[in-house]
């Protein structure tokens, strides 16, 4: 009975659709299909997936039909077989595997999302190469160096892949999709024309527009700028401004972390050793905790052997001086000099202590 039910609603759909030019069809198999499966069709609302459609698999095949009045983000699966895709009008095929990721083709969003899914798993299986060779227990010192500088190339390599994709896929669903979920990649004054081309194609998309207003604020805080002042209470609850640090040396490196993060907590090494290098010379640091859990931000000043001043409002992304300085990833770093000139932004490992031997001569 309810599998006659799940036959007859698709049947009443592909009436439905007939004639009408937002129709679309997702065709599609599984190669691992039994009977009594059904593939479900869920759209991606925020984080969450949100059943849309169910259909029965006969003989190894489904097939959805609707009407895409916009384009979405959508996904269809069967058991651990997944595949993310754009809905969106036009004759769309996916072809699920057992316990692998697919990719939709035949429409133009989702045709260009599988192009760019496959230049970027040629670039990951070219780092992984890189990776492979860096386990070698026997490598000299110049080899290791040689490495260190090939994952650096790489990643640059990597993070401009990114950007011509979304420079070729201007006005598109996928261009905005990508660049909503990659805008971290660049710095604000590459990242404003960017958006300014994209909020041509999608004026009122709520998403870009935030990410525009947070760029605005990180192109106030950038190199050359004043920086701007806030206040917050330490760890013993007394209220400290920013600007208390600042003027205590010749130069501040304010420093965006929290003790849920994984990059902080592997960078702190690099701020460490920065820390005691200079910190006779006129050098001072002043962490902005993006925590929430007072417990869990004190727990990690211990366990990291921090030893600079430290303040936070515990209200994590919604911290209020992250804000001021358009931080939307951390670890994020500025670099301050005394009379309030914003030196150097999101330096990071040996790029600290570069900057200082330039600057504390």
């Amino acid at each position: 009975m309810k599998k006659f039910g799940l036959v007859a609603m698709a049947a009443l759909m592909m009436v439905a659709c007939q004639g009408n030019k937002n129709a679309y069809t997702i065709s599609g198999t599984y190669d691992a299909a039994a009977e009594g499966d059904s593939a479900s069709l869920q759209l991606m609302e925020g984080r969450k997936l949100v059943d849309l459609q169910k259909v029965p698999v006969v003989n190894g095949k489904f097939e959805f039909q609707g009407v895409a009045d916009s384009v979405q983000v959508a996904a269809v699966s069967i058991g651990d077989a997944f595949c993310q895709l754009f809905l969106e009008p036009g004759q769309i095929q996916v072809d699920l595997k057992a316990n692998q990721m697919a990719f939709a083709l035949g429409t133009p969003n989702n045709n260009a999302y599988e192009a760019y899914m496959s230049d970027m798993k040629a670039l990951e299986d070219e780092y992984a190469e890189i990776a492979k060779s860096a386990q070698n227990p026997d490598l000299s010192e110049a080899e290791k160096d040689n490495i260190k500088k090939l994952m650096g190339e790489f990643e640059e390599k990597y993070y401009q892949a990114v950007k011509n994709s979304i420079a070729d896929n201007v006005g598109n669903d996928f261009g905005l999709y990508n660049l909503c979920n990659s805008y971290y990649y660049y710095s604000p004054e590459e990242l404003a024309p960017v958006l300014e081309g994209y909020l041509a194609a999608f004026p009122t998309h709520a998403r870009l527009l935030r990410i525009k207003a947070n760029n605005d604020l990180s192109l106030e805080t950038a190199v050359g700028k004043q920086f701007k002042d806030f206040e917050m209470p330490d760890v013993d609850g007394n209220m400290h401004k920013l600007s208390e640090y600042i003027a205590a040396g010749e130069v501040t490196l304010v420093d965006f972390w929290a003790s849920w993060c994984g990059p902080c907590r592997q960078e702190m090494p690099a701020v460490k050793a920065a820390y005691e290098a200079y910190k006779d010379k006129g050098f001072g640091i002043v962490g902005v905790s993006l925590d929430n859990n007072k417990e869990a931000w004190v727990k990690a000043i211990a366990d990291l052997g921090i030893e600079w001043p430290q303040i936070s409002d515990l209200k994590g992304w919604g911290c209020e001086g992250a804000k001021l300085y358009g931080v939307n990833s951390i670890p994020a770093t500025v670099l301050v000099a005394k009379d309030g000139t914003i030196l150097a932004k999101n330096l990071r490992g040996d790029a600290i202590q570069e900057k200082l031997a330039e600057i504390l001569k």
